[in-house]
């Protein structure tokens, strides 16, 4: 395995844990529990967004060195979002990390679906690329 698919593991683990621990809180009967699982919870979330941001430092390096990562539509496929995998969306040819956007949660956004070129959806209900500004580029969409 090389660097980025060791992060992109431990970022799933880490989306597993956080979804078990939510569970988990939610049917806790004592407060002194929900407190417990909710600090754990945190400490979980503060290492998502750690590994998450190590992981888009890393693709960015690769963009600004001109060695983006080319996904087809295959490979773009497999980022969905589901089973803690990453959301990746891709608009006007560039692939985009949803995965941290709250509105993206369990790679669904509005009726769209993670792993997917939505470019037209995009283009239909924004009329400027200002939302895309502060999303990580993970790489280009191979034509």
């Amino acid at each position: 395995m090389n660097k980025n698919e060791d992060i992109a593991f431990a970022i799933q683990e880490s989306i597993r844990k956080i979804n078990y621990l939510k569970r988990i809180k939610l049917f806790a009967l004592y407060s002194y529990q929900k407190f417990y699982y909710g600090e754990l919870l945190k400490y979980e979330e503060s290492k998502l967004r750690n590994l998450t941001s190590a992981f888009n430092n890393n693709h960015r390096t690769q963009l600004k060195h001109g060695n983006p990562k080319q996904f087809t539509i295959e490979e773009l496929a497999k980022y969905d979002g589901s089973n803690g995998k990453p959301a990746y969306i891709a608009v006007n040819g560039i692939v985009y990390d949803v995965s941290t956007e709250s509105t993206w949660g369990g790679g669904t956004h509005f009726g769209l679906y993670a792993g997917k070129d939505l470019t037209d959806a995009f283009n239909r209900c924004h009329n400027n690329e200002e939302i895309l500004k502060n999303l990580p580029k993970v790489g280009v969409l191979k034509k």
